[in-house]
């Protein structure tokens, strides 16, 4: 991704504060169900649909034009979480306008609910990897009109140590978003939480450098209910592989074949 930086319009800045993102749709799996063997990596395709009264979703992953990104600076977020490297210090930000823009990206995201993952992320019988480009559906740059829908693909489980216990395995939980980083500028607080204000009794304002925003726009219908009972899961059965026949066995089967060939033309021609 390019390092570019994005100033955007104070004129499109005036507002912002009070902005909302009006993005809104709905996530499902392409294909929810099928059987599998226990060595294959298992993808999963999902389908991103928008709200008849959704926002336009417009997307540019080079980040050029205006607006940077191709994302409308009315539906930039207002609140962020911001790291200070000087004190090790996290802090909130609230009624934030981004003033600079670094960086904006789809972010996927997966809850680690379920047997594929063990409820846990980590010492289930499966890992996940992201498909980290998106760019495999064209999601990379995308411009999706209310009402309409794209297929993506999100991921894959991968069996660990090459193959994973027969069964039943489920996944409920993905979600898409989109990331922005960079240059915030907020009303300054005092120990209280209050905005701190100037002779005028106006705000006084705060930059903060490299903060950050996640803007959710669409989860799967099993986000709010990560468990068996939800009836929009993403399931396999997955069965055993194969027994390789070892190639020696194959060696001799053919050599018996071709011994037992040449008794029968021996057969056939001593008949004549």
């Amino acid at each position: 991704m390019s390092k570019l930086r994005f100033v955007v319009s104070t004129l499109a800045l005036a507002w912002l504060p009070n902005a909302q993102a009006a993005y809104s749709g709905s996530l499902s799996f392409v294909q929810p169900t099928g059987t599998v063997v226990a060595t294959d990596n298992i993808p999963i395709w999902l389908k991103l649909s928008l709200d008849a009264t959704s926002d336009p979703l417009v997307f540019s992953s080079t980040g050029g034009g205006n607006p940077p990104f191709g994302i409308n600076p009315a539906n930039y977020p207002s609140s962020f979480t911001y790291y200070d490297s000087n004190t090790s210090q996290s802090s909130y930000i609230e009624n934030g306008v981004l003033i600079t823009v670094n960086n904006i990206s789809l972010s996927s995201s997966i809850g680690c609910a379920g047997t594929f993952l063990a409820d846990s992320c980590s010492p289930g019988p499966y890992e996940f990897n992201f498909n980290s480009s998106l760019s495999s559906i064209d999601i990379a740059d995308i411009t999706l009109n209310p009402g309409d829908s794209v297929e993506y693909l999100l991921g894959e489980f991968t069996p660990k140590n090459g193959a994973a216990p027969t069964g039943e395995y489920e996944f409920y939980t993905a979600g898409l978003g989109i990331f922005f980083r960079g240059t915030v500028r907020a009303p300054q607080l005092d120990e209280n939480g209050a905005p701190v204000l100037d002779e005028n009794g106006d705000p006084i304002l705060q930059d903060f450098v490299n903060a950050e925003s996640r803007l959710e726009i669409a989860s799967t219908a099993c986000a709010a209910q990560p468990d068996p009972t939800c009836s929009e899961k993403f399931a396999r059965t997955v069965v055993a592989a194969p027994v390789p026949v070892p190639a020696a066995f194959w060696l001799f089967g053919s050599t018996l074949l071709s011994f037992v060939g040449y008794r029968r033309r021996n057969i056939f021609t001593r008949s004549v």
